[in-house]
């Protein structure tokens, strides 16, 4: 089915004289990027985010076709009558009948001193991968660059090169503090379209991360299941994880009937029927998706501890927006993931400044249903 559809979508373009090249995860690099005018990712969600992460230019459009409407939601493509109606869809789009829209992404900056250096290897973990070697505290930092090129070579993963793009992403600083150790900075040329998630690698390890939520707040000491930020874009996607069990910041109807229902003892009124708690579940779901071009961040501190030892952090909300936020880790064996593909080392001392620019945004359409 997969072929099938990248096929039909090669002969239309074909057909309206575009010259076309098909390629995949393997030999999708920079140079075929350079060559083309527009980069059109044919499956889903995940490999829109593939297609979409090797591409940092602003000006190059990205267009996603989803190859399987039935059973993939496909919210960063197209609509889906698109991939039912390939034809009219890319006439449509030859013909300008569509808006540009500026998809906002994350820039992330990583900072150590030069002891922790070694901590940030040049290639990332590839979480996609059937089999991952877990970042190991007791390994030397030759041996993890090692294992860790082996394991990415053949999943299309390229090492992070000073030379590539010197004016913005991967650049390199050296700052000497009054004589103290060097402290580097690495701007990571991997943009989060989604989201980024900082937090302990074995989900059972409680993560402690030191937070300043914009510039001008005080550093919070906090202690949880890890830091989800997300853009306007993935605000649709594990921020909010709508109707799904498993999720961050959504809410189930049966939370809130059950809600309803205590509110109905206490005071002694009639519960409203179980269609009203519906409709209560759907509006405040919907109150947590924002604009994808909006250039705030969507913050969640997941599980927040608090208690008598722990109190709670007056000067931090467990969930809100930030125009900036930097991340301190005082965890054991953690990771910064970017749209839950690409995992950095992320331990004790290790600096994350997450940040939006308008030069980063993913330049994308927008179809009428």
């Amino acid at each position: 089915m997969q072929k099938e559809f990248e096929r039909r979508v090669q002969t239309v373009l074909t057909n309206l004289g575009a010259d076309v090249k098909v390629v995949n995860r393997l030999t999708y690099s920079p140079s075929m990027i350079d060559w083309c005018d527009v980069v059109i990712p044919c499956g889903g969600d995940g490999t829109f985010l593939l297609a979409a992460s090797k591409v940092r230019d602003s000006r190059k459009p990205v267009i996603g076709f989803n190859s399987d409407p039935s059973r993939s939601e496909g919210r960063l493509c197209l609509p889906k009558w698109c991939s039912h109606e390939l034809k009219e869809a890319l006439e449509a789009i030859k013909n300008g009948k569509f808006k540009w829209l500026h998809r906002s992404r994350i820039r992330t900056t990583l900072s150590s001193d030069e002891r922790l250096r070694s901590g940030i290897p040049n290639i990332p973990i590839d979480l996609h991968k059937p089999i991952l070697p877990r970042y190991n505290v007791c390994e030397t930092n030759n041996n993890f660059s090692q294992n860790t090129e082996i394991a990415n070579n053949s999943y299309g993963i390229e090492p992070l090169r000073e030379s590539e793009n010197p004016n913005r992403n991967d650049r390199e600083e050296h700052i000497d503090r009054n004589n103290q150790p060097c402290i580097f900075k690495r701007v990571l040329p991997y943009l989060a379209l989604n989201e980024v998630f900082i937090g302990e690698n074995v989900s059972a390890r409680v993560s402690h991360l030191q937070l300043t939520i914009d510039e001008s707040s005080k550093p919070t000491r906090t202690k949880c299941s890890g830091l989800c930020v997300s853009t306007g874009t993935g605000s649709t996607s594990w921020h909010l994880s709508y109707r799904q069990f498993f999720s961050i910041n959504c809410l189930l109807t049966q939370t809130v009937t059950e809600l309803v229902n205590l509110w109905s003892e206490r005071t002694g009124r009639a519960p409203p029927a179980t269609e009203e708690a519906q409709l209560l579940t759907e509006d405040y779901n919907k109150g947590l998706i924002f604009p994808p071009d909006d250039n705030m961040l969507a913050y969640t501190v997941r599980e927040l501890i608090s208690g008598d030892v722990w109190p709670s952090q007056k000067d931090l909300r467990p969930r809100g927006f930030a125009n900036n936020i930097l991340v301190k880790s005082r965890c054991v064996d953690a990771g910064l993931v970017i749209d839950g593909g690409l995992s950095f080392p992320f331990n004790d001392g290790t600096e994350a400044f997450l940040e939006i620019n308008p030069e980063d945004s993913l330049k994308t359409i927008a179809l009428d249903e």
